[in-house]
């Protein structure tokens, strides 16, 4: 089967990767470069979603996807039987708090976890956070400690996942794609500068630049770019052996010696310059949660556009428009940890099998 994909992050070259493996012939068109835009500026936590009740679509569709990042790890880059790779590291994650009615609605969380042996969740008091780092503000309460996390490299992964994709036969063109083509009521390829190159479907994995391919085809995605905006720093002392959440922010040290910080979320169209009042915010937060940052230097500063809807969940349908049109993009702040799954559900709506996972709270159709 032909298909085309348009876009060239996580989930753009997931797909790729996922039809090359069953033998589909398989054309990605991005008019950048590959991992150019958010798939290539994100921090790369990969943390469980909690919180939703256990049937939650949202929750499940985490917990899929974070399985397959540890199948990835084997397959990509030859990591151990655990999973564990030289892009697929275990890092722990303790998301903070320091309001009382946060804390309390924290070890309601934990309670509800508690019971399952599978998960390794804790609930930590200040002085029990003290034992992982004493550098954390003496404000916070506590902080709910999740030992099944992970972190990865986005560019590295996105790279990977379309170099096994070229392997298996997948072909990258290098042009914008100027609109989906249509005969009768089925797509029959994408319509570049060179011209058309046919496909018996298209996916449309554009990120926040979806929107406007499906606007030609008078589908009304609510799909819409957020600006978020990290910065790195040379931080004194030992690195954090865990990744710190608390809000929207976090820190984390990464393998490249630096520790990052973020993050902003701007309503500011497709402007993805980066501004000092974001790297002031940034910095004011992280200070105030460890304070001996307040010696840091920063050493950069990068700014990216989110995929987002209006309930910060992605969709991934195959339903509205022309037969052999699919849908995959929205995974907004956890696209790199959704990417996976919203890849592999994407192939399966192209070649018209099961998906392996329950998608079905993810069609467009909720919006409307």
């Amino acid at each position: 089967m032909k298909v085309s994909i348009v876009g060239g992050g996580i989930t753009g070259c997931a797909t790729a990767y996922y039809l090359s493996l069953d033998g589909h012939d398989v054309t990605l068109f991005e008019r950048d470069s590959l991992a150019s835009h958010a798939s290539g500026f994100a921090l790369g936590g990969i943390i469980p979603h909690f919180g939703a009740p256990p049937d939650d679509p949202y929750e499940s569709l985490s917990r899929y996807s974070i399985g397959l990042h540890r199948d990835l790890a084997v397959q990509l880059y030859g990591g151990s039987g655990d999973g564990l790779s030289a892009n697929f590291n275990r890092k722990p994650s303790l998301m903070l708090v320091e309001d009382v009615a946060d804390a309390a609605a924290m070890e309601r969380v934990y309670r509800s976890y508690a019971d399952d042996h599978t998960l390794d969740i804790r609930w930590l008091s200040h002085g029990e956070l003290s034992h992982i780092d004493a550098r954390v503000s003496p404000s916070i309460l506590g902080g709910l400690y999740f030992g099944d996390a992970y972190e990865v490299d986005p560019y590295m992964l996105t790279l990977a996942l379309w170099q096994a994709a070229e392997r298996h036969g997948a072909r990258l063109v290098n042009r914008e794609v100027r609109e989906v083509a249509v005969i009768g009521s089925r797509v029959s390829g994408v319509v570049t500068s060179d011209g058309l190159t046919g496909a018996d479907s298209v996916v449309v994995a554009s990120g926040p630049w979806t929107g406007g391919f499906l606007a030609e085809l008078d589908i009304a995605a609510p799909v819409t770019p957020l600006r978020g905006q990290i910065i790195r720093l040379d931080a004194p002392g030992p690195p954090l052996k865990v990744s710190l959440w608390w809000d929207t922010d976090y820190a984390t040290s990464k393998r490249d010696g630096l520790l990052w910080a973020g993050t902003t979320e701007e309503e500011v169209g497709f402007d993805d310059s980066v501004t000092d009042a974001a790297r002031d915010r940034i910095i004011g937060s992280l200070v105030r949660m460890l304070p001996y940052l307040e010696d840091a230097d920063l050493v950069k500063q990068t700014a990216c556009l989110r995929p987002m809807t209006p309930d910060r969940a992605p969709i991934i349908d195959a339903e509205p428009g022309p037969d052999g049109l699919v849908i995959s993009t929205g995974g907004g702040r956890q696209g790199i940890l959704l990417g996976p799954a919203m890849g592999r559900a994407a192939a399966a709506l192209a070649t018209g099998v099961e998906s392996s996972v329950d998608i079905s709270a993810f069609s467009l159709a909720r919006f409307q």
